[in-house]
């Protein structure tokens, strides 16, 4: 289970990016918006900061789980670049991710959905974390 666990966070960490599609070649793609997925038993969630490249990645089995922050960049080939600057444990949650874990994959948005593939950095965590997340609506 804990190993489990552990996989489950690792994929979490790379799920953290959202970016829409941008016609601009020029421009690196807009990262905003809230990502929830239910995953290896692990509630996710991810929050992108305003005007800033960072997320906050919320991994929750019950009480126990972790807030990791990351910072992330956007490269040229539309792939996006996770490292992992902090980690906050809650409950007891022997799975955390190290602090400088680096993650890389293709994120793409259609609507309200978002693809998570071709995951490299950790291969444990591809089946947890390669799929489909799902946007949190704004509260009005």
């Amino acid at each position: 289970m804990v190993r489990l666990l552990a996989g489950s966070l690792f994929a979490v960490l790379a799920v953290a990016v959202s970016a829409p599609a941008d016609d601009k070649k020029d421009d690196k793609p807009a990262l905003s918006g809230t990502w929830t997925r239910e995953a290896g038993g692990l509630d996710i969630k991810f929050e992108f900061a305003k005007d800033k490249e960072v997320v906050k990645v919320t991994a929750l089995a019950g009480d126990n789980g972790a807030v990791v922050t990351c910072k992330y960049s956007v490269g040229k080939d539309g792939r996006v670049t996770l490292k992992i600057t902090d980690v906050e444990e809650k409950g007891e949650f022997p799975a955390k991710p190290p602090v400088g874990l680096e993650l890389k994959f293709k994120w793409t948005v259609k609507g309200d959905t978002a693809t998570l593939d071709d995951l490299e950095g950790h291969e444990e965590a591809k089946p947890v974390l390669e799929g489909e997340y799902q946007k949190k609506k704004a509260k009005d």
